[in-house]
């Protein structure tokens, strides 16, 4: 499956590097791209939020009049989420196409030539023949094939090059020592793709891994913006959220912490894998997150204006919410804390008076 999304957006990648010219320009348009494509999910994820804190209480009321019953409370909760056509579980949605995506773009970076160029092995293996004598040996073929002659010599007994010997049926010290080179270097036809395009952007060869070299202080810039502005953008979805005490089934409360420990492992772990694959892979990822952040604030000024909400109650009946829960709450609060702005009793004895 993953090989097959990787096909369809190595084409697309293919199309805006014709497009840009730079490797790292078309990474950024690319990601643009697909954010675009993956906006309507979005959108209706961020207003699956909305609509699931709107029904809070009335989840609440269900589980305090069912909290001895925790089979009947089972099913009026799926009568009442049927009833409002919410799927709790519909948000997933959008995360499982978004870890599709991101295995997809890890490897169309990983093997942008069989991928993005659709070159058959054989033409790669040539390329990286060429690629390694000009990168490697300053274009000293002589000098290649005594290294390819060393090599073999030298590993001849080891496992691993018998291995490669029966299992890739080839003969030779180049051959041999090309299919070596290709089983220790995972990310071997970035070093083809070098040869054909332009992969710098900013001063960064985005064929380049920060784990590989972390000296080079250059290559840890998109692995420490990955990690910020992922942290943002999870910020930005759950900044709405805030912290409530719902009740469960047995009535006892529970505080909900807004995932706070995926909002600090998900940018973690996201500035991590940054480091430890091609910069191409990090540039995208900054990109996705930085987008997200924008796309974030466009989603909240669309669901901002819708101020009704209609509710199918335990009844059966429909409620009409005129405001969005939250704000109904404060205006409460407000009310509380300021009894001069409430209905004044003082006023219609002061009428009657008149009268």
């Amino acid at each position: 499956m993953f090989s097959l999304i990787s096909n369809i957006f190595g084409y697309v990648l293919k199309f805006c590097l014709d497009i840009c010219g730079n490797y790292g320009l078309a990474v950024i348009l690319f990601s643009v791209i697909i954010k675009a494509i993956i906006f309507p999910l979005t959108l209706k994820q961020q207003k699956s939020l909305k609509k699931n804190q709107e029904l809070q209480p009335k989840i609440q009321e269900l589980q305090n009049k069912y909290k001895n019953d925790q089979e009947k409370l089972n099913i009026e909760y799926q009568k009442f989420m049927k009833e409002n056509k919410f799927n709790p579980f519909g948000g997933c949605l959008l995360m499982i196409f978004q870890l599709i995506v991101l295995i997809g773009v890890l490897y169309i970076v990983s093997n942008p030539m069989t991928y993005m160029e659709k070159a058959d092995q054989k033409t790669i293996d040539t390329k990286l023949q060429a690629a390694l004598i000009k990168q490697d040996f300053s274009g000293d073929i002589d000098k290649f094939e005594a290294e390819a002659h060393s090599y073999v010599m030298k590993n001849s007994g080891e496992k691993y090059v018998k291995e490669i010997i029966e299992k890739n049926k080839v003969s030779g010290d180049v051959n041999i020592y090309i299919e070596a080179y290709k089983k220790t270097n995972r990310y071997y036809e970035l070093k083809v793709l070098k040869e054909e395009y332009d992969l710098h952007l900013f001063g960064v060869d985005l064929g380049d891994i920060t784990a590989q070299n972390p000296s080079n202080l250059r290559l840890w810039v998109f692995p420490i913006l990955t990690t910020i502005f992922y942290y943002l953008s999870l910020w930005m979805v759950s900044r709405k959220q805030k912290k409530q005490k719902v009740k469960d089934a047995n009535g006892n409360e529970v505080e909900m912490s807004n995932m706070m420990a995926m909002n600090i492992m998900m940018p973690l772990m996201s500035g991590w894998i940054s480091y430890s694959v091609p910069q191409g892979m990090g540039l995208y990822w900054f990109i996705n997150s930085f987008l997200q952040i924008i796309i974030q604030l466009i989603t909240d000024k669309i669901i901002d204006k819708d101020k009704t909400t209609t509710i199918v109650n335990n009844n059966g009946k429909k409620e009409v919410i005129l405001e969005p829960i939250e704000a109904i709450k404060e205006d409460e609060e407000k009310k509380d804390k300021n009894p001069i702005k409430g209905p004044n009793p003082n006023k219609s004895k002061k009428k009657k008076k008149k009268k």
